[in-house]
């Protein structure tokens, strides 16, 4: 493993929860946050051929909850918040005035109901992918 990565995932517990093989000994706190890559293909440039570099295929962010001495469990910190709802009310009502004076009335009430917020599924992690320090 280069010195650009922290460490590796060594379980996945669930869709949004990894733990990795770092802990306190590695200086691993609660709320230290973390980027999940797994690694993909060589990239090689068309033109010269050279090879570039191995391309990271990110899985999400996760935030340290758990820290023992030599592992920590980290869970997704990122969240996916669904559409807004406008919501429209109109309301008739009648006049009491002279007819064609004070006619019937509308209200019109207009709201923005804001989408739920939920935790974001980490992207596939899984164990042997990396992690790089936040």
């Amino acid at each position: 493993m280069s010195n650009r990565y922290f460490g590796k995932v060594v379980a996945t517990t669930d869709r949004f929860t990894i733990v990795m093989n770092r802990g306190s000994e590695h200086g691993v706190n609660n709320g230290d946050k973390f980027l999940i890559v797994g690694i993909g293909p060589v990239i090689i440039d068309p033109d010269t051929q050279e090879e570039l570099e191995r391309l990271e295929i990110v899985r999400g962010k996760v935030s340290v909850f758990h820290v023992q001495e030599k592992i920590s469990s980290a869970r997704s910190c990122e969240f996916e918040r669904s559409s807004d709802v406008k919501e429209i009310k109109k309301v008739t009502s009648r006049g009491g005035g002279v007819i064609g004076f004070l006619g019937p009335q509308d209200t019109v009430t207009e709201s923005i109901k804001p989408g739920d917020e939920q935790l974001k599924e980490l992207n596939g992690a899984q164990v042997g992918d990396l992690l790089l320090v936040l």
